[in-house]
């Protein structure tokens, strides 16, 4: 609901005969491909879905409910990606506490270094999320090594209207994977979100036992699990 992704947003909605929202499915159509959010609060949300089915991208990244994988399954092809875990930050002084070491070597990141971004994500994320013009917030920290960009914490959302920020493109490359670079700019990043947001979440691969442990040490908790995938309309 936050005015930096509201034009991109989009809400199909069920009220079944009531006055307010029952259910909803976000539709964010970003510059990249774009993301279904469909996690439903009511025995009714499968059938609403099935009646929404062709409002939906011809291809987009989905996070949903295991349970209704059978419903897009029928207009869609699927290439998944995993089990999530939802998380979020629930003990602040261990991001507060953890060690940033060699901090002159985390900067932060704005749109000058947006090209170095794209083409490291490349290396180390490949099936990542990222969206140049969220550099705009402000909240991406990168560690160098020899002036390049190694590893990298950043947001999907940050909105100081509402007190949320939800951390994401968080990657290191291979080669430098296992010295605790993602944890220090993580911790950086969260040493300054965690004075000025209420509320501060992430999503993780439950697989990624790594970085499981990272976000767990600084504080993180699993909320609740979804899935991941990548859909493609069958017509």
């Amino acid at each position: 609901m936050d005015d930096f992704h509201f034009p991109f947003c989009q809400w199909p909605a069920d009220y079944h005969q009531r006055a307010r929202i029952e259910e909803a499915v976000l539709i964010y159509n970003g510059p990249s491909v774009p993301t279904v959010m469909a996690f439903g609060l009511t025995d009714r949300f499968e059938a609403f879905l099935n009646e929404l089915i062709d409002l939906l991208p011809q291809k987009f990244l989905g996070h949903y409910q295991k349970e209704h994988r059978s419903v897009f399954h029928q207009a869609y092809q699927e290439k998944r990606l995993g089990s999530f875990w939802k998380m979020k930050l629930v003990n602040t002084s261990k991001a507060q506490l953890a060690n940033d070491r060699e901090s002159a070597s985390i900067i932060r990141l704005d749109q000058a270094h947006a090209d170095e971004l794209e083409k490291m994500y490349v290396l180390a994320y490949p099936d990542g999320y990222f969206e140049r013009r969220i550099l705009q917030t402000g909240k991406y920290f990168g560690y160098l090594h020899d002036d390049q960009i190694v590893s990298v914490a950043g947001v999907h959302v940050d909105s100081e209207e509402h007190g949320v920020s939800v951390l994401g493109s968080i990657a290191t490359l291979p080669e430098f994977r296992g010295k605790g670079l993602a944890t220090a700019v993580t911790a950086r990043l969260l040493r300054e979100l965690v004075s000025q947001r209420d509320i501060i979440t992430l999503n993780v691969d439950s697989a990624n036992a790594p970085a499981v442990k990272c976000y767990s040490n600084l504080g993180f908790v699993k909320t609740h699990e979804y899935e991941e995938g990548i859909f493609t309309s069958k017509k």
